[in-house]
């Protein structure tokens, strides 16, 4: 989702999501016989973040509606091409911006942002996890990553689509949404207290 940032007193270090390690997958009930899903392919955005004070961090995220894939072509063409759904050559992006971040313990928090789909925003709550922070796991090993900064968050959340108007086939096909995001960042740019390893 699209990078862009409020600034705040502390000191935080800027990181660009790693599209190649990052996932959104989504989850609905069909028929009350199974679930179903699929998931988003192109994912960017940024994170300011600083360890020593997480929720003052700040991300913004754009994801390109035309990368949804559920593995069935009629449906993703239907999801894709039908207003009812994801009217993506009017909409083609949905985007993720926070508004306020609460540490729920040391690793775990609360995200909440605005959620716009179809040009609709509406507030969200993240459950999210910080997995880690640090150099590169694979710099032990390859020097090609030893000025890495790496850091790794899962997040998930459930939303009502109705709420942003896609009320087809409910409640055939169910009007709440599971989603999960797995992501992998990189750090881009750090606090002069906290500078790139060289």
């Amino acid at each position: 989702m699209a990078a862009g940032w409020v600034s705040t007193s502390h000191a935080a270090d800027t990181y660009s999501i790693d599209k190649d390690h990052t996932e959104v997958r989504f989850t609905w009930d069909h028929l009350g016989v199974s679930r179903q899903g699929g998931r988003f392919n192109d994912v960017s955005g940024t994170l300011e973040f600083d360890e020593a004070a997480p929720e003052a961090s700040r991300v913004k995220v754009s994801i390109r509606v035309g990368s949804l894939s559920t593995g069935v072509a009629a449906l993703d063409n239907q999801l894709l091409k039908t207003r009812e759904f994801f009217d993506a050559a009017k909409h083609p992006t949905i985007t993720f911006a926070s508004t306020d971040v609460r540490m729920t313990s040391a690793r775990t928090g609360e995200v909440t942002g605005d959620l716009t789909i179809n040009g609709v925003a509406r507030p969200v709550v993240l459950s999210v996890t910080w997995n880690f922070v640090g150099p590169h796991p694979m710099a032990v090993i390859n020097p090609a990553f030893s000025d890495q900064i790496i850091a790794g968050f899962s997040a998930t959340t459930q939303i009502r689509r109705s709420d942003w108007g896609i009320t087809r086939t409910v409640p055939f096909v169910s009007d709440e949404i599971q989603i999960g995001i797995e992501t992998e960042l990189k750090q881009v740019s750090a606090t002069a207290g906290a500078p790139l390893p060289q």
